[in-house]
């Protein structure tokens, strides 16, 4: 084995080989696998990435390893995909209803607005025990969300959007 990807690897670096849990680590391991095991067992192998392609420049025979990265999360969340075993398994109904709702935030300008002032006020008064921080709050701290958001801090401070 080369391993130049793996000592390139940003993700790698911080979190080891031992939380693989397969047989191949690092981004070789995160394409591999998922062909081998499939993507219904192994498919959040490839979103273990950043894609940064740190791992592509130091490849000695020069594996595209971000784009087939990408290439197995298209494959994870398209039904139709036949091409790896398991295509189509990673999105549950639950995280299709979320992008569902995420879509319809970004689509308007007024929902951004008020979803994110909302959670500036009432985001870190979220209990850890809900069904989509339940996973998160097992292992890790709530996330604490911001007083004012990005935008008003930018107004607070003279920028503005007409600024182009």
């Amino acid at each position: 084995r080369c391993a130049a990807c793996m000592n390139h690897c940003p993700v790698y670096t911080r979190v080891g080989g031992h939380t693989y849990s397969f047989t191949y680590p690092g981004p070789i391991g995160k394409i591999l696998t998922p062909q081998m095991e499939g993507l219904d067992c192994a498919g959040d192998q490839p979103h273990a990435s950043t894609l940064c392609g740190a791992c592509a420049e130091v490849c000695p025979v020069q594996i595209p390893i971000p784009d087939l990265l990408a290439r197995l999360r298209t494959e994870a969340v398209h039904p139709a995909s036949t091409a790896v075993k398991g295509g189509g398994s990673a999105r549950s109904v639950s995280e299709s209803l979320g992008w569902g709702g995420w879509t319809a935030m970004y689509a308007s300008p007024l929902a951004y607005k008020l979803s994110t002032r909302m959670m500036g006020l009432f985001g870190n008064w979220m209990p850890g025990w809900l069904p989509l921080l339940k996973v998160w709050t097992r292992v890790r701290s709530k996330p604490k969300f911001a007083a004012r958001s990005l935008h008003q801090l930018a107004r607070e401070r003279g920028f503005s959007n007409d600024e182009r």
